[in-house]
């Protein structure tokens, strides 16, 4: 067999393969013998067919069988053998490789185009990278949650009059276009919750009612929403959203919610670790878990942002062409005029992976299948009470690993999400980074504000 490769352009080329049948007749006999101990033909017993008669039975598709594998495996050893850094994967040249006569020719040349990654420097020092924001947590956060969290863990108690976040207690009955009862119509106890409403005008007429005054008000319009209207009156979504009429509600109960005091039983619901003994403490602890949450969030954006800056100012050139070809072969969906449409975000999209390919391969990163397996276990160990000591808890543990670990798509879910962190702590450790504090209203306009760039700028 010979394999030659010839340039044809910047980041492309073509490979041939000429196979003669010194590359495959040992591999069509070895073939043809096993089929003939597998062989049953009338007037022969089982596995005693002449091999001749296979062979003529045979030969021509077994042939074709085997140099096809045998081409396959050669093209692909030929790139690994050769270090070749190619994008997707070889097409073949339809225009050079002639029509295969399996029944008259014995040898055969075949001709493939290749596109090659380009090569270029990525030095994770002397990059700029995006701004990292160090989100402060201001006093009204911690304020807002220390009252929603006093409110959960609350008690309901009746009052006299309706206030915006009640819950309300009444008989409602459906009326007719003459505000009459309709005769086997809704009439029924129902809870409302007030909040829950979303037409400011439904909501006034309830705002200061007292217990035993009527309400008359249309369901719909005031929920704004057929599915909430269904949950309301206990009917099904579908007589929800044909539901004009108007209802009469008597109240019968106002409730409210009396936000828990602030004290260290308190405390012990919200952390039942039971570390927290005062408010300055139990603030504290707020902060610190706003702050983690925003963070988060914050090297999100900071990993996103950053390749995104590195896929503008690295420069590269592509084989476009062979790009289209190699797109619209690998996705049946894709047409020529549709990849030609979207080619600058098909661009896009390649040269970030291979941005990341070569920070992978520079710096390392490597996410292994231990890692993995590490990474699931830890995640079912926080689950439960697991003592480390545990033998035979640590051995299911370990079963329940490789019953995961069969799931391809939560495997590569996993590996990417430790890859990505791993990236992560590499560019805050190989960048200069400079810090901004904001605060977190501030940092989600940034956030949108340059995800509608972004947006415009690929549109």
């Amino acid at each position: 067999m010979n394999i030659t490769q010839e340039s044809t352009g910047n980041l492309t080329a073509m490979i041939k393969i000429e196979m003669i049948p010194g590359d495959y007749e040992g591999q069509v006999n070895n073939t043809l013998k096993e089929l003939q101990k597998k062989s049953s033909l009338k007037g022969f017993r089982p596995g005693k067919v002449p091999f001749g008669l296979v062979k003529k039975m045979y030969e021509k598709g077994v042939i074709a069988e085997e140099v096809n594998k045998i081409l396959s495996d050669s093209l692909n050893k030929y790139i690994v053998d050769n270090k070749l850094e190619i994008l997707g994967y070889p097409l073949a040249n339809t225009e050079k490789t002639k029509s295969i006569d399996f029944d008259n020719d014995t040898q055969f040349d075949f001709f493939f185009d290749i596109g090659f990654a380009p090569a270029f420097e990525l030095d994770l020092t002397q990059m700029n990278a995006s701004e990292y924001y160090d989100i402060q947590v201001e006093d009204k956060v911690v304020d807002n949650y220390l009252e929603d969290t006093r409110k959960r863990f609350g008690k309901f108690i009746e009052v006299d009059s309706i206030e915006e976040s009640d819950l309300i207690e009444g008989e409602i009955i459906q009326l007719d276009e003459y505000s009459n009862p309709v005769e086997n119509g809704i009439n029924k106890k129902v809870t409302i919750a007030l909040r829950q409403l979303k037409d400011e005008s439904s909501k006034t007429e309830f705002i200061g009612k007292k217990n035993g005054e009527k309400i008359r008000f249309n369901p719909l319009k005031a929920s704004g929403s057929a599915v909430d209207t269904a949950a309301m009156l206990g009917i099904k979504k579908e007589e929800a959203e044909n539901l004009q009429s108007d209802f009469d509600l008597t109240i019968l109960t106002i409730r409210r919610i009396e936000p828990a005091e602030v004290n260290e039983e308190f405390f012990n619901k919200v952390y039942p670790a039971g570390d927290i003994k005062d408010l300055e403490q139990f603030r504290q602890k707020i902060r610190d878990e706003a702050k983690g949450f925003y963070q988060t969030e914050s090297e999100n954006y900071f990993v996103h942002s950053t390749l995104e800056k590195f896929n503008h100012d690295i420069q590269f050139e592509l084989p476009e062409e062979f790009i289209k070809r190699w797109l619209v072969d690998s996705d049946g969906n894709l047409t020529l005029e549709s990849v030609e449409q979207n080619m600058n975000n098909y661009l896009g999209s390649l040269k970030q992976q291979l941005i990341i390919g070569k920070i992978s391969k520079d710096y390392d990163v490597i996410v292994s299948e231990q890692e993995i397996k590490d990474h699931i276990k830890n995640y079912f160990i926080k689950q439960s009470f697991f003592d480390p000591n545990d033998e035979e808890k640590s051995k299911y543990f370990d079963s329940v690993v490789e019953s995961v670990m069969k799931k391809k798509e939560e495997v590569t879910k996993i590996h990417d999400q430790l890859f990505d962190e791993k990236v992560k702590v590499l560019l805050k450790e190989k960048m200069k980074i400079e810090k901004k504090e904001v605060t977190y209203e501030d940092f989600v306009k940034i956030v949108n504000e340059h995800h509608k760039i972004h947006h415009h700028e690929h549109s």
